[in-house]
């Protein structure tokens, strides 16, 4: 073969070589940016799955939530109803006329009253004893609250002066009270014709349960 004819032959073929190397460098981006695509279309689709499954789950937990609602609703409901007859609760009214759910309220309120406290005490407790108050102390700032609805102490002291059958009876009050009442101590003076005594006490009150609804926004 002439040597003219095999430099043409080297020639074409380094050509072919370097058109199949292009042609296979393109196949190569063509795919690679195909895999990309479907990477990122695949990660997209995961997420929005992921997504989708946490809003689901969101709506099952807020639908058991509200049917456990209503069903305790139902269930407050009764109990209240069952109140309203209740002998127990009727023959401890403070006021004949009163419902029968106002002595669980009296026994204990939802919030911190100081006001409302002294004036149960002087009209509602000491004043059946016939004693003489002298003094009603209920101090104005209430004791932290948890944040949860447990009872809270509020404190209380009294001073009061009688015979001492009227102070026996006084103390009987406080005790047979349908508000819990508990002395931490008791100071006495006098003689049997004429006392004077000085009490400190807690009592209770429990803040009251709300219902919230709110919106929680799913990411």
């Amino acid at each position: 073969m002439p040597l003219q004819e095999q430099k043409l032959t080297g020639l074409k073929k380094r050509q072919q070589i370097e058109s199949a190397n292009r042609t296979m460098f393109i196949w190569v981006a063509v795919a690679a940016v195909a895999i990309s695509v479907c990477l990122v279309a695949g990660q997209f689709l995961i997420q929005r799955l992921m997504f989708n499954q946490r809003v689901i789950n969101a709506k099952v937990k807020a639908s058991d939530t509200l049917s456990d609602n209503i069903n305790n609703a139902k269930k407050l409901k009764e109990e209240v109803d069952s109140l309203v007859g209740n002998q127990d609760l009727a023959s401890i009214k403070t006021k004949p006329e009163d419902p029968n759910v106002k002595v669980v309220l009296d026994a204990l309120p939802a919030k911190f009253d100081a006001t409302a406290l002294a004036t149960s005490l002087q009209q509602a407790i000491l004043s059946r004893s016939g004693v003489v108050v002298e003094s009603i102390i209920v101090p104005t700032q209430q004791a932290e609250a948890t944040g949860e609805s447990k009872p809270v102490e509020q404190s209380f002291s009294v001073t009061v002066s009688g015979s001492y059958d009227k102070i026996r009876n006084m103390v009987l009050d406080l005790e047979r009270t349908v508000r819990p009442m508990k002395i931490t101590a008791i100071n006495l003076n006098g003689n049997d014709a004429a006392m004077r005594v000085t009490i400190e006490g807690i009592t209770y009150y429990q803040p009251a349960k709300t219902a919230n609804i709110k919106e929680e926004v799913v990411k």
